[in-house]
């Protein structure tokens, strides 16, 4: 997950502007990214295939694909699937799988999601959990702003006008905690970071959500990639 999510207070909304994000940089789609997982001490713990691409069904939205695997294990075991806007890349909805695997403690997930717009033109998000039988579908009430899908987070930051210098907030909704939060970015410093396909010029973007501050490095030139995201329990690092 890109984040440890929490509610937000009245207080933290008030800090959010009503002015929409600007973007300035469009999507390469069809696109297919791949990342290494490593933990805290550098151990190779997964791989991590990002896909986005539009919808065939609906040229108005924009598909976000996410597969992790295990290092010792090629097939996913965890995949997501987000829908957003064409327009805005506000949240539409999606879809969460996740395998049991007893030997690592990992338990079973399954759900699909959507936000939804009252006859009041309140937001609401609506969860249909697929593996419990008693009350499997839960709505939650949502702020009335931009709402942009955390799992989208990857995809959202490459479009931003980066600089040095550069701030913004946002809310998120994460569907697998039922909750939404006020994310906040800034742009400290250019650096140039050594991959495996040479030396690159990137921003360090600070992400900042509740308590925790996470790190990402996004290239400076196009398409603008996630070179690297520390989330603070795993480090992902584009391969190709």
């Amino acid at each position: 997950m890109l984040f440890t999510v929490i509610g937000c207070s009245d207080s933290n909304v008030n800090r959010i502007s009503s002015v929409p994000l600007n973007w300035a940089h469009e999507l390469l789609l069809p696109e297919k990214l791949r990342y290494e997982l490593t933990n805290d001490t550098g151990e190779l713990v997964g791989l991590g295939i990002f896909q986005s691409y539009i919808s065939s069904r609906d040229s108005s939205l924009i598909v976000l694909e996410e597969r992790y695997s295990r290092a010792d294990n090629d097939e996913a075991n965890d995949t997501v699937t987000t829908l957003v806007s064409s327009a805005d890349f506000s949240a539409v909805g999606g879809t969460r799988a996740v395998e049991q695997m007893t030997e690592v403690d990992i338990q079973s997930v399954s759900y699909s999601w959507e936000i939804l717009q009252t006859n009041e033109e309140k937001k609401m998000l609506r969860k249909i959990d697929n593996l419990t039988d008693s009350e499997p579908i839960r709505t939650k009430g949502l702020p009335n702003l931009d709402i942009y899908a955390n799992s989208s987070s990857i995809w959202l930051w490459r479009q931003l006008p980066l600089e040095i210098g550069y701030t913004a907030s946002y809310m998120t909704v994460d569907p697998y905690e039922e909750k939404w939060q006020l994310v906040s970015i800034t742009v400290p410093q250019s650096e140039v970071l050594t991959m495996s396909f040479g030396d690159t010029p990137v921003w360090r973007v600070l992400i900042r959500s509740g308590r925790a501050t996470r790190s990402a490095w996004i290239e400076q030139a196009e398409p603008h990639r996630v070179l690297k995201w520390d989330n603070g329990l795993t480090i992902m690092t584009l391969i190709d």
